[in-house]
Parts: C-alpha cells; structure tokens; sequence
C-alpha cells in the first residue's frame, strides 16, 4: 500500500481516509439501524458504491476519479438525511408518531457528510504524481 502512495498528491490519502470511513460507516449503519425506520437501502447502497469507487482513484489517473465517490458521499448523505428528519421531528414535537432512532440517522448521516467533505477535498488537493521541481 505505501508504493501506491509514494509520489502521488495529498488527496489520495484523504480519499481514502473517506472510502474507509464511508465503508464503516455502511456497515454500521446497516448492522445498528437496518430495520429502523431511518434505514434507506439506497443510502447504503451509495456509500458502499462510493466507497468501492473509491477504487478508481488509487488505480487510474483520471482527472475526475476523486470526484466520483466524493458525489456519491454527498448523495448518499441526502438520502440519509431525508429518511431520518421525520423521526428527528417526533423528537422536537416530543411525540412518537414516525418512531425511528433520530440519534443514528442524524449520526449517520454526519459520517456520510464527513466523507463528502474530505472527497472534495480529495478533489481539490490533488492526486497525480507530484514532479519534482528541483531538477
């Protein structure tokens, strides 16, 4: 793993610190909230598929690689978010009318947002080979 990092930009390590923080964040969001009513199957599927996508920024050059999973991050934070605001207004109402665990969807949905922020940030930094100017 580190030849994969030697050389390359500062956002290679941050897109993966987002990939790995989007695949935790999946699998827990499934295992702890999958048969609550804040689960979305489609905010799962995101962020394993940003995740996964990750992938094309360790092992291609393209130029839009990070940008890939920092979109797929961001989508799967609004599907996360909106399934989870109904619940969270059973708590400002103080009523149990939608049920669900708002504490884990807002929670989840933080971690989703954690990572769309560092993959844009992964877009932003850089992941070419750096050349080296003192030639």
């Amino acid at each position: 793993m580190k030849n994969v990092l030697k050389g390359r930009g500062l956002g290679l390590p941050v897109s993966l610190t987002a990939g790995a923080a989007a695949l935790a964040g999946a699998v827990l969001y499934l295992i702890l909230d999958g048969a609550d009513k804040t689960f979305a199957p489609l905010g799962f599927a995101l962020a394993l598929a940003g995740a996964a996508s990750t992938a094309l920024v360790v092992f291609t050059r393209l130029k839009f690689a990070p940008l890939v999973p920092a979109a797929l991050y961001a989508a799967a934070f609004g599907v996360v978010l909106r399934v989870a605001v109904p619940s969270l207004s059973d708590v400002w109402n103080k009523v149990n009318f939608i049920g669900g665990n708002a504490a884990l969807g807002m929670g989840f949905a933080g971690v989703f947002l954690l990572c769309a922020v560092l993959g844009a940030v992964a877009c932003f930094a850089g992941t070419d080979p750096k050349e080296d100017k003192r030639g």
